[in-house]
């Protein structure tokens, strides 16, 4: 996927400002990272096709599997119900994969999702998006509700089951819980990039990757 010369503007005011970013599936996790108000929102959107109204070019052709940050399924389902809505919606869905992602996070399909925590619905959500055999998963802060203890459980999900050689991009504001995960890393201000780097390159550079954040974003 590739986003060149980028501007998005709201009004007067600009929330991507002239952002030139290519991204090759390349079996890598990428983390994008910034304050509010950054531009992730937006760029997110752009990417996911779903804004239009902008200056620049959009050039994606890979599949995307996206996980909002909001819940999206209704709550009186029973997780099969969720599962096969799926299947019915989207052609490159693997149901057995779905049934192995549950097993991993220990939910039952038969329990109806309004019985399930906040933790529980992540966890849900994370086996239907990665159960696409798609090139790209794009998730938007996907460990929101997720309590400390089970974060590993989740970090290795997405690490495991998602469609061999693709890429996954993060969106989040916690580097410090998703950081080890990262192959790369980009941080955004007020609309631009400021800096795009593998996890190696910004380690050799900075103590840590919140030092290479803190330092960078405070540019």
């Amino acid at each position: 996927m590739k986003l060149s010369n980028l501007t998005v503007r709201y009004g007067n005011k600009i929330s991507i400002n002239n952002i030139n970013l290519e991204l090759k599936n390349s079996g890598k996790i990428i983390g994008i990272l910034g304050e509010n108000g950054a531009g992730k929102t937006t760029l997110m959107n752009v990417i996911l096709g779903r804004l239009n109204t902008f200056k620049g070019i959009r050039d994606i052709n890979e599949s995307i599997s996206y996980m909002p940050d909001r819940f999206f399924l209704y709550e009186n389902m029973r997780v099969k119900q969720a599962i096969k809505l799926f299947k019915e919606s989207f052609d490159d869905f693997d149901e057995d994969r779905s049934l192995e992602i549950l097993k991993h996070f220990s939910i039952d399909p038969n329990m109806k999702i309004h019985d399930g925590s906040k933790g529980n619905h992540e966890e849900i959500h994370l086996a239907l998006i990665l159960s696409r055999n798609t090139d790209f998963y794009v998730m938007d802060e996907p460990l929101s509700s997720i309590d400390p203890i089970n974060r590993e459980i989740f970090i290795n999900a997405i690490k495991n089951y998602r469609k061999k050689g693709s890429s996954v991009i993060i969106v989040t504001h916690l580097l410090r819980d998703l950081g080890s995960m990262f192959d790369s890393i980009i941080f955004m201000r007020s609309g631009s990039i400021l800096l795009s780097d593998s996890k190696a390159n910004l380690l050799n550079k900075y103590n840590s990757l919140e030092d290479a954040y803190f330092k960078e974003i405070g540019k």
